[in-house]
């Protein structure tokens, strides 16, 4: 029984010393993986000659207790030279992500000046295609002229066989639909299109009619008995850079025209309608607007001398820097006209004691904003 027991107890002890002896191997094995990569990784981040040097320092200190001048030197040396590389590497590091952001601004400043100019090329090429659009527009306008030319010479022709010029009923109707059949439409002026339509169309109708003398105060009989003047359609006309002096062009409808640096001098405009048109450097000498609506129409350096704007309407009118010498202005409604700074003064030395006294007993200049005044109706 002891033998037996004896015999466990050793093949046991077999077994622990076998664990034992398998576990110190397993130790052993981590230790030297340890020591294997802390050699490398040390290689790596002290670089092979810092690492050579340091085992020189410490093999001379375990064996000689000294250290010689030529390992310490070459110590330093490798340390300087390691810190070197290593500020160098974090250096690059650190600008490496600065650098890449310049390319990457200067890349997308690139492409969105690409961007840009192909939205200004999209802008061009719109532009392009609306004056296209009106180009045609104007083009068929100008089909209508030969139209409008052979109407002419029938009304030239009723006219000289009228002792009062007037034509006769079916040409009246001919040239009042031919008069709304020439709408407004934009052009080309310098190489761009003019901003507001216009029809210069309507503009040469109404001169040639003036010129062939044909009464344009007749009435006519067709469907809507009325003045020839009040059926025919003028609005939108462009009359620039002409000169009709002493007409009568009473209850005329110029709306929206165009009638700059034109020459009315003497012309009567009573009843007529100008709401929105531009008379911007024109002279309206001795003309009269009694009565007329001048709504928003813009007179900026226009001569009114001698003129009459009794009872007319000139809400919102601009007035900046007119001159209204002896003009008649009792009744008139200024409300909201645009004047320039020194309005009041110019009125004073150019209107007659009754006018001006009217005017400023009914109206005050009111600076509205910045270099903006205009006159306002004095509240009683």
């Amino acid at each position: 029984m002891i033998e037996e027991r004896l015999s466990e107890l050793e093949a046991e002890n077999e077994k622990l010393k076998a664990k034992l002896n398998k576990q110190d191997s397993k130790k052993k094995q981590r230790r030297k993986l340890g020591w294997t990569f802390l050699k490398r990784s040390s290689g790596m981040i002290l670089g092979a000659q810092l690492k050579k040097s340091i085992e020189r320092f410490l093999d001379e200190m375990a064996q000689q207790q000294r250290v010689s001048r030529e390992t310490i030197s070459e110590l330093l040396s490798s340390i300087i030279i390691r810190l070197t590389r290593v500020g160098f590497l974090l250096i690059l590091t650190a600008v490496l992500p600065s650098i890449l952001l310049i390319f990457q601004t200067y890349y997308l400043a690139k492409q969105n000046t690409l961007i840009t100019g192909q939205s200004q090329m999209f802008r061009q090429q719109n532009t392009r295609l609306d004056q296209q659009t009106y180009l045609q527009e104007a083009d068929r306008r100008g089909q209508t002229l030969l139209i409008m030319d052979n109407m002419l010479k029938e009304i030239s022709h009723d006219v000289a066989g009228s002792s009062q010029n007037k034509i006769d009923d079916a040409t009246a109707g001919r040239l009042i639909a031919l008069s709304k059949m020439l709408k407004p439409y934009k052009y080309l002026e310098n190489d761009s299109l003019i901003n507001n339509v216009t029809s210069p169309e309507r503009g040469y109708l109404l001169i040639s009619l003036l010129e062939t003398g044909v009464n344009l105060n007749s009435t006519t009989r067709t469907r809507t008995n009325g003045k020839l003047i009040e059926r025919l359609d003028f609005t939108y006309a462009e009359l620039r850079n002409i000169s009709l002096k002493g007409y009568d062009l009473l209850n005329i409808d110029l709306s929206y025209s165009d009638l700059r640096n034109s020459n009315f001098n003497g012309t009567d405009f009573e009843n007529a309608d100008f709401n929105n048109a531009n008379l911007t450097n024109t002279n309206l000498t001795y003309t009269s607007f009694n009565k007329a609506n001048l709504e928003g129409v813009d007179f900026t350096n226009a001569i009114l001398d001698y003129a009459n704007l009794q009872n007319a309407n000139l809400k919102m009118a601009d007035l900046r820097n007119v001159s209204l010498l002896k003009s008649k202005i009792l009744d008139a409604d200024f409300t909201n006209a645009r004047v320039h700074k020194t309005f009041e003064r110019d009125v004073l030395q150019q209107l007659n004691i009754d006018q001006r006294d009217w005017l400023f007993s009914t109206f005050e200049v009111v600076e509205i904003d910045d270099n903006d005044y205009q006159l306002l109706p004095i509240k009683n």
